[in-house]
């Protein structure tokens, strides 16, 4: 079976959302405090921010929630894939098949293949 769209790309999704919702935050933040205050190095902010007419308000508001929400998604995905591999490292089986129960649960909340790399690791060690 095949795991969802939201899991099996969470990294690259995740990366993804920081980047817009940052652009969006900045741009909102600039439509609505420093639209006639910018440098002309970076005015063409003002430009952008300019069609999104009393929306712009809306960006300011929708861009931190999104940025939060994109960054909390990353940390997450980061620790579980590291929390993984650190006890995946073991050598010792009893230790494995001690974690076995956190080594599952991490495995099946992220991507296939690091699933994939516990059923490797099980059969290395006659699970």
């Amino acid at each position: 079976m095949t795991k969802r769209i939201t899991i099996e790309y969470r990294f690259e999704l995740s990366v993804l959302m920081v980047i817009v919702f940052a652009l969006v935050t900045l741009v909102g933040i600039v439509g609505v405090f420093f639209e006639d205050s910018l440098p002309s190095s970076i005015s063409f902010l003002s430009d952008i921010s300019t069609p999104f007419g009393a929306w712009v308000y809306w960006l300011v508001i929708m861009g931190p929630i999104g940025l939060v929400s994109g960054i909390w998604w990353l940390y997450d995905y980061v620790k579980k894939s590291r929390k993984l591999g650190n006890l995946m490292k073991t050598p010792s089986k009893a230790k494995f098949v001690r974690n076995l129960d956190d080594i599952e649960y991490l495995a099946w909340s992220l991507p296939q293949r690091f699933e994939d790399r516990v059923l490797d690791r099980k059969k290395g060690f006659g699970l």
